[in-house]
């Protein structure tokens, strides 16, 4: 009978090495891709996002309180912790954490990564901000609730009717579309004050940039009013950029700045004597307004918010742009010569007896919306800046009248002079 033979010790020792060898470079090779590193690269970089977007608030707020602000004289340093923060960078991003704070400068502008971790340094390079500077829009695109600090589109590509311009000063929200896949169905902007306009994409094809309405008075017998003075001229809007912004409400006045405000779907409380924004603004449909009021309140617009000093310019919506968009709201199937269906007439089937055939704040009802745009149809007829023999010509109809008779593509007109209850105005954009 053989004798039973163990492991050597030597033999033992020797795989134990072995083993030790192997669990090393398994750890090593996990430590390249390490997901607790992963985890803290991802934090950081949502951080830094964050704080660039409230920069950029910060800065759109500069303009907006001094039109000669100039951002490459802005610079903040770092904060140490202590005190209140102010002159330092935790006084504009108040949302950085008392770390992050330590590590970041404004200067010209621009998020500044000042830190010495070599770790971060290359996570921020990645980011886009090369030694410390941030690839400007042009090239990098915008996200979601950044204002933009030029005119710029979402992706690297030119503006084009489906690739929509974000101007100097506003950002996009998803409010109804979304961002930017959904550009047929009416993507909102907004500014820091919270007025907001859509999108009009006009392809040239399935919606060409003309007048084309006949309901009411002919386009054939009208002309156009003139523009805002430095404005480009309007059809190079949709040349340069693929398409236009209107208000995605109807005008009303701001006791609080005196100013037109263009956002109301911002309160459950509408009522047509007031109407309130984050506990702040309060005011009312702008109505009994005649048409010189009406064109120049739109065009001092821009300098209430200083868009003049953004690249932006307001004015009353033109025929042009109002036909187009028409042609825009009948190829989604829904009727703009009898808009009873989806406007605030007197005879509107939807939503029936809610509201209809009384003058109610813009953005009353869901059901009075067409491409995300409130109000086309019916509840004031709106001024525009086409002219018609001596008269001005308003457009879409009141609460009073019928939406069979007097529907969303319809002209009408009436004396420079005239204010009535069912007459306000809608205000356009021009991009610079």
């Amino acid at each position: 009978m053989k004798s039973k033979k163990g492991i050597s010790l030597i033999v033992l020792v020797i795989t134990i090495i072995v083993i030790i060898i192997l669990a090393g470079a398994v750890i090593l090779s996990l430590a390249n891709d390490n997901p607790i590193e992963s985890a803290n690269e991802a934090t950081f970089k949502t951080n830094v996002a964050e704080y660039n977007s409230e920069l950029a608030m910060a800065i759109t707020n500069k303009y907006l309180q001094d039109n000669s602000f100039d951002s490459a004289t802005f610079d903040a340093g770092v904060w140490d912790g202590t005190g209140t923060g102010d002159g330092t960078i935790k006084q504009y991003i108040t949302s950085m954490s008392e770390v992050d704070a330590a590590k970041f400068e404004i200067q010209s502008s621009k998020l500044v990564y000042v830190g010495t971790n070599v770790t971060e340094q290359d996570w921020v390079t990645s980011m886009g901000m090369v030694n410390g500077e941030v690839t400007p829009p042009e090239e990098t695109g915008l996200g979601l609730n950044v204002i933009a600090t030029d005119n710029v589109t979402f992706n690297e590509e030119a503006a084009a009717y489906n690739n929509p311009i974000i101007p100097k000063g506003f950002m996009a929200i998803e409010d109804g579309a979304v961002w930017p896949t959904d550009w047929n169905n009416g993507l909102v902007i907004e500014d820091a004050s919270g007025n907001q306009f859509v999108w009009v994409p006009v392809d040239g094809t399935n919606v060409p940039y003309a007048k084309w309405c006949t309901t009411g008075i002919s386009y054939s017998t009208t002309s156009d009013d003139s523009i805002l003075s430095g404005a480009v001229v309007e059809n190079t809007q949709v040349t340069n950029y693929g398409g236009f912004y209107i208000a995605r409400y109807e005008s009303m006045f701001d006791y609080n700045s005196g100013s037109i405000r263009v956002a109301s779907k911002v309160s459950t409380n509408k009522t047509i004597s007031s109407w309130t924004r984050d506990n702040s603004h309060t005011g009312y449909l702008w109505n009994y307004i005649n048409y010189t009021d009406a064109k120049t309140y739109s065009e001092n617009m821009a300098a209430s918010y200083s868009y003049d000093a953004l690249k932006v310019k307001s004015g009353l919506v033109t025929g042009t742009e109002w036909d187009t968009a028409m042609k825009w709201i009948q190829n989604a199937s829904i009727s703009v010569t009898d808009s009873r269906t989806w406007g605030n007439h007197s005879d509107s089937t939807s939503p029936a007896n809610v509201g209809n055939g009384s003058l109610q704040i813009s953005g009353f009802s869901e059901n009075w919306k067409a491409k995300n745009i409130y109000d086309l149809a019916g509840n004031t007829w709106e001024w525009t800046n086409e002219i018609y023999s001596s008269y001005r010509v308003g457009r879409g109809g009141g609460y009073d009248d019928n939406g069979s008779s007097y529907p969303a593509a319809c002209r009408d007109f009436n004396n420079t002079t005239s204010a009535y209850s069912n007459v306000g105005f809608r205000v356009g954009l021009y991009v610079l």
